[in-house]
């Protein structure tokens, strides 16, 4: 009976963590990668690498990025002009079904 309770708790748990609010680090997939670069493809940040990420989920997803990038005349991927990144902070909103990705901030780390 106090196995079957623990197991149950750890479940609830477990559950909890994936429900809205909380934060997790996340792994860098190529569609986290994608709606980084479309985000950023709307600012003039690119990314050149991804430190690591983590995400929240909300009506959709929040991922917060920490990336080596450039100031530049356009967003999204950069390219060789890209000669000494600096770090960045980018928070992504992400809603796949409503074809909306947006970088909700963009700050110099």
């Amino acid at each position: 009976m106090l196995r079957y309770l623990l197991l149950l708790l750890t479940g609830v748990t477990t559950a909890n963590a994936l429900l809205a609010g909380g934060w997790s680090v996340t792994a860098v997939t190529p569609d986290t990668r994608a709606a980084l670069v479309r985000a950023l493809s709307k600012t003039n940040v690119c990314v050149k690498s991804i430190l690591w990420a983590r995400s929240q989920v909300v009506a959709g997803m929040n991922y917060e990025f920490h990336i080596d990038g450039c100031r530049g005349a356009h967003g999204g991927e950069c390219g060789k002009a890209c000669k000494s990144p600096r770090r960045f902070s980018v928070v992504v909103f992400d809603q796949p079904w409503t074809h909306t990705t947006i970088a909700t901030s963009v700050s110099e780390s």
